[in-house]
């Protein structure tokens, strides 16, 4: 349905600040978004990254998993990887753990919320797979029981954190950003992401060329490999 035009809400009048104070708002974020990524440890990011791309170069599987709005980042850079993975051959497989939602619900509901990653990791992960794990408050109990299965299976421990809380001594390589900000915190996460593709594609930025389509990593071709139905052999 069309609104037509004279129902349409007219900005406000007059050239003073917007009334809800959106102005000094976005100023503000703006700036703090700024400082963050200024403040960013590169080399800590640039290890990270390392881990991640040599990974997937080697054949290993990533899983990445967080919660809430870092729980749809997981999905994102996911998406990401897998199709920028794509050219390096076979079928690289990079898992959100929060993609299934009838997987994630039914072991919350059969077992516990706190067991929802480690659960999948117990029949999915092995020796040299990478597990990134987002958080903001690195405390999430979902996801230290998920860093700690990770380690006893041999995987490596990746984490991107707002704040150096019980993930930190349980990862491998290690990210704080975000000054424990919700909003910066999660806008790194997908910064992370479209880092990592860039690194894949060997640092070319990926631009939208007006061709059909997006064109971006995850509208690329990538064929994905099922991983199958996690198995029950260990208990955490």
């Amino acid at each position: 349905m069309i609104v037509p035009t004279n129902e349409r809400l007219a900005p406000a009048a007059g050239a003073g600040p917007a009334p809800t104070g959106a102005e000094t708002v976005v100023k503000q974020y703006v700036d703090d978004l700024t400082l963050a990524l200024a403040q960013l440890e590169t080399g800590a990011v640039t290890d990270l990254l390392e881990t991640l791309v040599l990974a997937l170069h080697s054949g290993s599987r990533v899983f990445v998993a967080g919660n809430g709005g870092s729980s749809t980042a997981a999905i994102h850079i996911a998406s990401d990887l897998m199709a920028a993975a794509g050219p390096l051959g076979g079928a690289p497989q990079v898992v959100a753990l929060t993609e299934n939602i009838a997987r994630v619900t039914a072991i919350a509901n059969d077992h516990s919320y706190d067991e929802i990653f480690s659960r999948q990791l117990v029949g999915w992960g092995r020796p040299r797979d990478v597990l990134l794990l987002l958080s903001v408050s690195g405390h999430s109990t979902n996801l230290v029981r998920a860093a700690t299965v990770g380690r006893h299976l041999g995987m490596t421990v990746l984490a991107a954190l707002g704040n150096a809380g019980d993930l930190a001594r349980l990862a491998d390589r290690l990210v704080v950003f975000g000054q424990a900000d919700y909003g910066l915190t999660e806008d790194l996460h997908v910064a992370l992401g479209h880092m990592a593709v860039r690194v894949l594609r060997g640092g070319d930025p990926c631009r939208y060329t007006g061709s059909t389509g997006d064109g971006g990593p995850a509208g690329a071709t990538a064929e994905r490999a099922e991983v199958g139905e996690p198995g029950e052999s260990l208990q955490f």
